[in-house]
């Protein structure tokens, strides 16, 4: 969980600079895409966070929960508002994208930290000296 918890901080932040950065650079087709694209994919982490944590707490109490049923409404709810926002919403597809695509850049940040900072210490002798001749 700490994991996801790091990953939908990241998209934030990440989110606020690219939506900040859009607004003082681009035009506004361009800027509102950026701003749509990163609210629905913060709306996207935070609803599977909750997912998440509920399945996690449902197999550790032992119980086959149903709150996987949830995924499909979830993903239909998210295509749909996809369609309604590129469709209905004076908004560029290709900033959409961009803005939509923050929580790919924080997911990669995220497996980036978790190898290096779960990455084994170097081997060493048993008398404390490392293996260097």
């Amino acid at each position: 969980m700490k994991s996801l918890a790091r990953i939908l901080r990241m998209t934030y932040a990440i989110g606020a600079v690219l939506v900040i950065a859009a607004a003082l650079t681009q035009p506004r087709d361009i800027a509102l895409g950026v701003v749509v694209g990163v609210v629905l994919t913060i709306l996207n982490m935070v609803v599977l966070t909750k997912l998440v944590s509920k399945w996690t707490a449902d197999a550790a109490a032992g119980n086959p929960g149903k709150s996987s049923v949830l995924v499909l409404p979830k993903m239909i709810g998210l295509m749909l508002a996809v369609i309604l926002s590129l469709t209905f919403l004076p908004i560029d597809a290709i900033a959409f994208a961009i803005g939509y695509s923050t929580f790919i850049v924080a997911i990669m940040i995220e497996a980036v930290y978790s190898a290096f900072a779960s990455a084994p210490p170097p081997p060493t002798d048993s008398d404390g000296a490392d293996n260097h001749g």
